[in-house]
């Protein structure tokens, strides 16, 4: 069995992604995801925007659930690595699986985990399945 496509960035912590405290705010951590799945799609050799929303197909790949745990604070000016991967590829929709760590002392620090689910919809958002192309990329075939 192959090994399903990954991908790895590195993310700074920017200031306007913080709290008063200095510690990103949870919804940046999704946006990082959101950006790690963007990423991933680039490196496969396919714009992020094509794959959201490709009109001349009426074709759409919407986010319909996520799902977050954070395990440590990343803060103002970290460095982050985070690794995407393809968890699951079905008939109508993938999911995306998602490591952010951080390095603390030379050690890296599992800082949240999650998934990020999406659904292929034509241009009336009925489910529909994957075009074949999409589906390919998606499992490294």
């Amino acid at each position: 069995m192959a090994t399903a496509p990954s991908h790895t960035i590195e993310i700074r912590v920017r200031f306007g992604e913080t709290d008063p405290y200095g510690v990103a705010y949870f919804a940046a951590i999704l946006d990082y995801f959101k950006r790690g799945m963007d990423e991933f799609l680039r490196s496969r050799g396919l714009s992020p925007d094509l794959a959201y929303r490709n009109r001349k197909r009426n074709f759409g790949f919407p986010v319909v659930a996520t799902r977050c745990r954070y395990r440590a604070p990343v803060r103002f000016d970290d460095l982050l690595t985070l690794r995407t991967r393809v968890v699951r590829v079905e008939r109508n929709g993938a999911t995306f699986g998602f490591s952010l760590f951080r390095t603390e002392s030379g050690k890296d620090i599992l800082a949240a985990e999650g998934a990020v689910s999406c659904r292929s919809i034509d241009a009336t958002w009925k489910s529909t399945p994957l075009p074949p192309e999409l589906k390919a990329i998606l499992t490294g075939s």
